[in-house]
């Protein structure tokens, strides 16, 4: 490849020399390095005096001839030349270009022994060093460089990006720390924010991202990183502002557009939240088609937002990505089943359980209902069945010592933060206990209400112990079911729940009474337990179906028990509540008018005995003329009410998953 001839003011000048040698000169120096060397061989042979940098050109043209190697170009030839500008553009420029390090580093160390203080050829030293991964080589290289030159930026950031490259983030992040003043170049801003990342220092990386300018940023990636270092500090409007305002002036990329609709989704309002969050995730994933994490969340957020149909390929694509995500691939089956595909629905969980991704038993369920529901019976009781047989292995022989015996389970327990923080912002103002308290007795209901529904499943010859914990309120609660019945004769009860409580209490509870009963609830219909001959199941039967039965129920003066927050639609809307948004579904109130019949909040809850009681409040009544929707209305302030009362007693009682605790942010 010929090199480029040299401007004459930066070559050591040919003056004088002998018509042979500045012929040579120039041949090598235009890259015609056979002509160049026939040129000095004639001057040799005429005895003529060379100039000191001769040797050096002829050298470098023998290697570049591929007469000979790097190594002919002893210390020695380059002293004599007094400069290295030949070398360097001639010689050591061409093998970087072509990723020849190792020879070129041969060179430049060669040139910076016998030319200080060589301060190019010591850059170009240290970047090859950092080419060849001899960190500790390139680091000390570039921590003398920098030290000689502690205002250049260029420097600083080779020093934080080699101890990145070599593991060694602790010191890149000490060196970080230590920079009081904003980075005025984009590199060294974008290798800060990395470090701090790394380190998730996120509260250092989003105060970076407010001291660089944004004006004039050409750099996408560190757009990017500014977002996501607000986002993860929980500055979400700030990252949304600082997000659109750089898509605005022009810069655009696949990281920028994955934390802004990540901080649109978490922090966004209304169906705002939603439509801009989708948005830039369709605009990420058209730069980056394979980039799973913006595939599957693009095919999350549009089935939570009902656009089942145009969530499906992406999470399909998710799921060929990636297949031992089980997360994905049971939104994919969920999705599945909600377009009425249930044979492709159960296929999917099946795969999961093959796979073992299920092996915590948090999909059996799910997988038992979408096999029932595609006609595969067998398959879904075998499942269900294996299920409850191994989680009774971990249960104990009596219900009450497995009880208290969850309060040396609390630390294991993993509640995210934000319901415990929003559960402690709603407690009575009278609460005796300091946070800390609050928070292990919160975390005992938890455990509590799980135990419960694993005993009723997996001890079903023995659920009479777990009988025994209900306090003397039997008769408060045949007593209201009485009350109730009264107010619509005939016409059935909805008894109107949540997820709070000792909530997998209240069927057992109207089973003890002889009340007719049925509760509606995602357990699957194949379950072989007493408590399942009482289910409307929701797992394995369509909204329609489902529907039907609970006013079927009701034309039969049964007592149906719905949790009202509850849905296995990941769109399921959902209504502003204290500062949070809760899924709400309006089915109970609607359906309750419709019948004619009279309805209920109820809550098991735990007494300070250990012991289980009930809150049980009436909800309006229609009124003559009254309209669904303002019924709908005056019902649901109204369970909303009793709810809010609910949540401000003990925290054992909080339960703290499903429901409204589903979308606490």
């Amino acid at each position: 490849m010929a090199a480029e001839a040299l401007p004459i003011d930066e070559a050591p000048e040919a003056v004088d020399a002998p018509a042979p040698f500045s012929e040579a000169i120039e041949a090598i120096r235009a890259g015609r390095w056979a002509e160049g060397l026939e040129k000095a061989d004639e001057g040799i042979a005429a005895c003529h005096e060379q100039p000191a940098h001769l040797p050096l050109l002829v050298a470098i043209a023998r290697v570049r001839a591929g007469q000979a190697g790097v190594q002919t170009i002893d210390e020695g030839v380059i002293e004599a030349a007094g400069s290295s500008i030949d070398l360097r553009k001639l010689l050591v420029s061409p093998l970087l270009l072509e990723q020849r390090f190792d020879e070129a580093l041969v060179l430049l160390d060669r040139i910076v022994a016998k030319l200080p203080p060589a301060d190019v050829e010591q850059q170009q030293r240290a970047r090859v060093l950092g080419k060849l991964h001899r960190w500790d080589e390139a680091i000390a290289a570039v921590d003398a460089l920098h030290a000689r030159e502690p205002a250049n930026e260029a420097l600083l950031a080779q020093r934080i990006q080699y101890r990145i490259s070599a593991s060694r983030v602790d010191e890149a992040y000490d060196i970080v720390r230590a920079i009081s003043a904003a980075p005025e170049t984009e590199r060294l801003a974008n290798l800060m924010m990395l470090t701090l990342m790394r380190k998730q220092d996120y509260d250092g990386a989003g105060a970076l991202a407010e001291r660089i300018p944004r004006e004039g940023m050409k750099d996408p990636v560190l757009a990017g990183n500014i977002v996501q270092s607000l986002f993860r500090t929980s500055r979400y409007d700030a990252a949304i502002e600082a997000g659109e305002e750089l898509i605005a002036s022009g810069l655009d990329g696949s990281t920028l557009r994955s934390h802004l609709a990540q901080a649109w989704y978490q922090g966004g309002k209304g169906e705002e939240r939603f439509a801009r969050a989708i948005a830039h995730l369709e605009a990420g994933v058209e730069f980056q088609p394979d980039n799973l994490r913006m595939v599957s969340l693009l095919g999350q957020l549009l089935l939570r937002n009902g656009k089942t149909q145009r969530a499906i390929p992406f999470l399909k694509q998710a799921v060929e990505m990636e297949p031992q995500l089980s997360e994905i691939r049971a939104l994919y089956a969920r999705a599945l089943k909600q377009v009425g595909d249930y044979e492709a629905a159960a296929d999917q969980f099946a795969t999961m359980l093959e796979k073992g991704q299920s092996t915590g038993g948090r999909w059996q369920r799910y997988a038992a209902g979408a096999l029932a529901q595609a006609g595969r019976r067998d398959e879904a009781m075998e499942i269900f069945d294996a299920w409850v047989a191994q989680r009774a292995q971990n249960l104990p022989d009596k219900f009450g010592a497995g009880l208290e015996a969850l309060w040396n389970k609390i630390d294991e327990v993993r509640i995210p933060d934000a319901r415990l923080n929003w559960a402690w912002s709603l407690r009575s103002p009278d609460y005796p206990h300091d946070r800390a308290e609050f928070d292990r007795r919160a975390k005992w209901g938890h455990l509590a209400d799980h135990y419960l529904l694993d005993w009723l499943e997996c001890r079903d010859d023995k659920v009479e112990e777990a009988m025994y914990h209900f306090a003397d309120e039997l008769d408060k609660v045949e007593e209201f079911c009485a009350e109730a019945r009264a107010r619509a004769p005939g016409k059935g009860v909805v008894f109107a729940s949540a997820h709070v409580g000792a909530m997998y209490f209240g069927p057992l509870a109207l089973e003890l009474i002889g009340e007719r009963s049925r509760w509606i609830a995602s357990t699957p219909s194949v379950a072989r337990t007493s408590y399942a001959e009482t289910l409307i199941s929701t797992s394995d039967q369509t909204d329609t179906q489902v529907a039907r039965s609970f006013m079927q129920s009701l034309k039969q003066d049964y007592v149906v028990v719905v949790v009202v927050d509850g849905a296995i639609n990941l769109a399921a809307p959902r209504i502003p509540f204290e500062g949070q948004e809760i899924t709400y579904s309006e089915f109970a109130s609607r359906t309750a008018h419709r019948m004619g019949s009279s309805s209920a909040f109820v809550a098991p809850v735990w007494l300070d005995d250990g012991h289980l009681g009930f809150v049980l409040e009436h909800l309006p009544m229609p009124e003559e003329g009254e309209s669904a929707d303002n019924y709908a209305v005056r019902w649901r302030d109204a369970y909303l009410g009793h709810l809010r009362a609910f949540l401000a007693t003990k925290p054992e009682n909080l339960r703290l998953s499903g429901g409204i605790w589903r979308h606490v942010r």
